[in-house]
């Protein structure tokens, strides 16, 4: 009898599990959307206008400023003829989320195919707020591997874990198959300087030509992947398209349609437009990781992005430059780069420093292995939290803190990696992540002129004294000062590295 109870019991238990983390994968979907042949559309005219097209390869330009690639996107839109492909990590319900969201509904009303694609953990976004969008008819919307809403969300991540913990941190938008933006940005405020406290300071391209079809083709692949949701299998009664559009109108106050004038009126766009600020010409490799990456076990095989770029990187000869806001180099990582240094080939790597880490526990996987990188040799950089108000950019009492969030990495004179992998186990191992690598000297030594002319101003260079202890030095304009901890950081953010550095938690990082 006790026997019988407590298979009973453990049946109950199961049913109980299956019950709160019930996810409808197998919601019908959609028909095909219709194929959109690659064209030269009115946003990729402007390019190729402003120079010769180069058979084979692809145009590029930088967008460093959030403002900037805040109008590009609008831009993008405002340019489409036949189809929009929005891929993100999230999505959060603030001003910049509503001017992006009204372009992409009145580019529905023109007649363009919507499709938006978003990882559904760190949405903040309501699944009410994103069935708005998809209430239009020209817009389809999929949330990619959600959590049930059968119970709260941190009940539902730990019962499910093995499943939620792993991520698409893919980011893209893609117009006609002929544009698109890739790098680190998400769609939220503080990724486009929309008056936030903390100034992200973060990296995308603008890419027009051959390359974005592979672009194209990942967001083929998780779009029809069975972990792709439609939202309408959460939110079943459709909004009032009318009412979406006054919702999102009241959201877009005055103080956002200064944020569109501003972004729509850059000055950078408008050279981009002219001509005066002429394109990057290369030949281009987008390399994305495949969704089955996320219900496999972590290694080597499904982690096509990594696997790829650590192929590159042993084979670099000259030098080897890394910005990645989280780096967590796990030892192989650190013999990595140790190899490289002690066989000549110059390593720089910059990342945040603890007081400019918006992930204090992160910091605390990659604080072990820095003494043993510096003896290498290996050049370490970290932003500096506060640098915008030292060198005067914002006032002093404004309090704004500097977090660093691009993704780029240069290797010899002739190869760059833009995208949205971070070098960190999280975005190696657990979460899906897509890139381009751009083969070309003027793209890299480009890339290296602007980041040799920021480090000074916006970093501490890190080295070791005579007793091997860390030290943190910044010069800029005459002035010089030196720490012996982590500058700025709180005791707070210092016991929660040091936490995390004890933890085994280095491969969750």
């Amino acid at each position: 009898m006790r026997i019988g109870r407590l298979v009973a019991l453990q049946l109950s238990l199961a049913m109980l599990l299956c019950a709160c983390t019930y996810v409808p994968f197998d919601a019908p979907r959609d028909g095909a959307a219709k194929p959109v042949a690659a064209s030269v559309t009115e946003t990729e005219a402007r390019v190729f206008r402003a120079s010769e097209r180069r058979d084979g390869q692809t145009a590029f330009h930088p967008l460093v400023s959030g403002n900037d690639a805040l109008g590009a996107r609008l831009s993008m839109i405002a340019a489409a003829e036949e189809r929009i492909d929005l891929q993100t990590f999230l999505i959060k319900p603030d001003r910049a989320a509503a001017l992006i969201s009204l372009a992409l509904i009145r580019a529905a009303d023109r007649g363009v195919q919507v499709r938006i694609l978003v990882d559904d953990v760190f949405t903040t976004a309501s699944d009410r707020q994103l069935a708005y969008l998809a209430a239009h008819p020209g817009i389809s919307l999929r949330l990619f591997n959600p959590l049930s809403r059968q119970s709260p969300a941190a009940v539902n991540y730990l019962l499910d874990f093995q499943r939620v913990n792993r991520r698409m941190h893919n980011k893209a938008m893609i117009v006609d198959h002929s544009t698109a933006v890739i790098g680190g940005r998400n769609i939220a405020d503080e990724y486009y300087q929309v008056d936030t406290s903390t100034e992200f300071a973060d990296f995308d391209l603008f890419m027009a030509g051959p390359a974005v079809a592979g672009l194209s083709q990942a967001f083929e692949t998780f779009w029809n992947d069975r972990w792709s949701v439609p939202i309408e299998a959460f939110t079943p009664d459709k909004a009032d398209p009318g009412q979406v559009r006054a919702t999102l109108e009241a959201r877009a106050d005055a103080g956002a349609r200064g944020i569109y004038r501003r972004a729509m009126g850059s000055t950078y766009l408008k050279d981009l437009r002219s001509g005066r600020h002429p394109a990057t010409w290369a030949r281009a490799r987008v390399v994305s990781d495949a969704p089955s990456k996320l219900r496999l076990a972590p290694g080597p095989g499904e982690r096509r992005v990594a696997d790829a770029l650590v192929q590159r990187l042993r084979r670099a000869q000259s030098q080897v430059t890394i910005i990645s806001p989280y780096f967590v180099p796990r030892n192989w990582g650190a013999a990595l780069f140790t190899d490289l240094a002690e066989r000549g080939v110059r390593v720089r790597i910059v990342t945040n420093s603890l007081a400019a880490n918006n992930h204090a526990y992160v910091h605390g996987g990659y604080m072990r292995h820095r003494a043993v990188l510096l003896a290498a040799g290996v050049e370490l950089y970290e932003v500096r939290a506060d640098a915008l108000s030292r060198i005067g950019e914002v006032a002093a009492e404004s309090g704004t803190q500097l977090t660093m969030h691009t993704k780029l990495i240069i290797i010899d004179e002739d190869t760059s990696f833009v995208g949205s992998l971070n070098f960190d186990p999280r975005s190696i191992d657990l979460n899906t992540e897509m890139g381009v690598f751009i083969e070309g000297r003027q793209a890299a030594t480009g890339f290296l002129r602007a980041i040799e002319q920021d480090l000074p101003k916006y970093t501490f260079r890190l080295a070791l004294d005579e007793q091997d202890r860390i030290r943190w030095t910044w010069s800029h304009g005459g002035a010089t000062e030196v720490f012996s901890a982590d500058p700025g950081a709180s005791f707070l953010r210092k016991a929660t590295a040091g936490l995390a550095g004890l933890l085994p938690i280095e491969g969750q990082l």
